[in-house]
């Protein structure tokens, strides 16, 4: 057998993973974990809420403004203007008025760190780190739900394939039987309805194989659509399901300790609301932010007024670029918006409603699960006592159909009690492939409520 842990190296020029020829229960899991386009979808969820964590912490780093500008203008101001959108404001005109252009310069640096937030930056991280947790939890739940529908499909494939086996082998009887028969007819030691009837039957098998092919088919169909693969790809391996029982002890079976996915992502739900309850309540806090500039000027006009009292004005590049001026100023100030404690505790009303929503829906689930549970706990006794009736049926069936072969070889019997035992042992062979199919199918949905699937993949 093929072990699944090498399976994710098999990859395609997409990167999707490759199925062994033969697909055991563990590589089809495997398979449709790193192909399903859902699940694909899911993890890329979570990376994104990882990146928006990374994103919300770099929103209260230092906020750094740089700022450069060359302006050409009259010189009706006072020397160093600037267009607004982050330069520092000079007020003022010039005492004296003048058309006459010149180039003035400005550049600047402002830093804002908002360094106590009361209490807002770590709820918003913690709403951010919630949202990862939910991201991953809704993750592993679609993922539980995905390999129970996978694990399902492949024991429904599993049975439509041993159906194909027991009709076949029904057919080859048939066919068997018909040759001996028809060998009797010509000879005239049986009668000609015989071989008529056993023509019949050989037709009716026939069409038993067909029906059971088109079966298998559309169920390896369905499991190639859960595996993200093509059908062509899919060969199942199947014979360790019908060599054993598995086991059903009570203590196998037993509760795990750890919530089963479902509810995990409802509990996230209801932290990722709390936590959001949290930042509405925070916003209505003061900011304390350390503030700090500095920044240059330069101009073409001059510094001093001459003779006339006007200031000398110089229009060329290189008088108006050069800096003249150099400023900074540094402090903390303190923001507050009163009227978001209204605001913040309207809010923060709603959303509490929001989580008891999510305790409800919670609650809901976790009743839901608890029913599953003990339906599925009166499935497995059922298919645990059907499958150890079922090897008596098939036991019986077989006898009844020597005898019979025999009875009617030594002209004991006619041939429809014969037809009628072959009937009963083809019923026997596929009602055995069920007992056994259900039996593990059975597991499956006791695993399912426990919500993990190692009480069945144990057992393989």
């Amino acid at each position: 057998m093929v072990g699944a842990a090498g399976l994710l190296s098999q990859r395609t020029a997409i990167g999707q993973s490759v199925p062994p020829t033969s697909l055991t229960l563990p590589q089809a899991l495997e398979v449709a974990q790193a192909n399903y386009p859902a699940l694909r979808a899911r993890q890329v969820a979570v990376e994104a809420a990882a990146a928006d964590v990374r994103t919300t912490r770099a929103t209260y780093l230092p906020q750094i403004t740089m700022q450069a500008q060359a302006l050409n203008g009259t010189s009706n101001q006072v020397r160093g203007a600037a267009l607004a959108g982050g330069a520092i404001p000079v007020s003022g005109v010039r005492p004296d008025f003048s058309s006459q252009t010149t180039w003035t310069s400005q550049a600047g640096l402002v830093v804002e760190w908002p360094v106590l937030t009361f209490g807002r930056y770590r709820a918003v991280v913690q709403r951010a780190n919630t949202g990862v947790a939910q991201a991953q939890a809704d993750y592993e739940q679609e993922l539980f739900a995905h390999q129970v529908q996978v694990a399902d499909a492949y024991l429904l494939a599993l049975v439509a394939q041993k159906s194909v086996a027991v009709q076949a082998a029904n057919l080859k009887r048939a066919r068997s039987l018909r040759t001996v028969i028809r060998a009797g007819a010509l000879s005239g030691i049986r009668a000609g309805i015989d071989s008529s009837v056993t023509n019949a039957e050989t037709s009716r098998a026939q069409l038993q194989l067909l029906a059971s092919q088109q079966q298998a088919l559309q169920q390896r169909v369905r499991l190639a659509g859960l595996l993200g693969v093509p059908t062509q790809a899919i060969q199942l391996d199947s014979m360790q399901f019908y060599t054993k029982l598995p086991h059903t002890a009570p203590v196998i079976l037993s509760d795990s300790t750890r919530l089963p996915p479902i509810l995990r992502a409802y509990q996230q739900r209801i932290r990722a609301s709390e936590a959001q309850v949290s930042v509405l309540r925070m916003n209505a806090r003061p900011t304390l932010s350390l503030v700090g500039a500095t920044w240059g000027r330069g101009s073409g006009i001059g510094n001093r007024a001459g003779e006339n009292g006007a200031f000398a004005i110089d229009p060329s590049l290189s008088a108006g670029i050069p800096f003249k001026a150099y400023n900074y100023v540094m402090g903390a100030a303190l923001s507050w918006n009163v009227t978001d404690l209204w605001r913040a505790k309207y809010a923060t009303t709603a959303q509490q409603q929001r989580v008891n929503l999510a305790q409800a829906e919670y609650a809901q689930q976790n009743l839901q699960l608890q029913i599953e549970r003990q339906n599925a706990v009166l499935q497995l006794e059922l298919a645990r006592q059907t499958a150890q009736e079922a090897p008596l049926q098939l036991d019986a069936a077989k006898r009844a159909y020597v005898q019979a072969k025999a009875r009617y070889d030594a002209g004991l019997d006619n041939l429809v009690v014969l037809t009628q035992a072959a009937v009963v042992l083809n019923r026997a062979e596929t009602d055995q492939a069920l007992a056994v199919n259900n039996l593990w199918r059975a597991l499956l949905l006791r695993a399912a409520t426990n919500g993990s699937l190692g009480v069945l993949l144990n057992q393989l």
